[in-house]
């Protein structure tokens, strides 16, 4: 019993440790370094489009 008590409290700073040490790093991860996509300046704006169609907005009377 103690082991297993033992093992999961090993686990849980572990994970808190592993939490810490993910959150406090600044480095980018290595895919979003290299993928020439996401170089400044080459990234298209706007809305992309295969977003769909825009519908004209028209307000209802509830009087009726």
């Amino acid at each position: 019993m103690y082991l297993l008590r033992l093992i999961l409290v090993f686990l849980i700073i572990f994970l808190i440790v592993r939490a810490f040490i993910i959150a406090g790093s600044t480095e980018e991860p290595l895919k979003k370094k290299s993928d020439p996509d996401n170089i400044k300046g080459n990234t298209p704006k706007g809305v992309p489009k295969n977003i769909g169609e825009y519908v004209d907005y028209e307000e209802v009377d509830k009087s009726t």
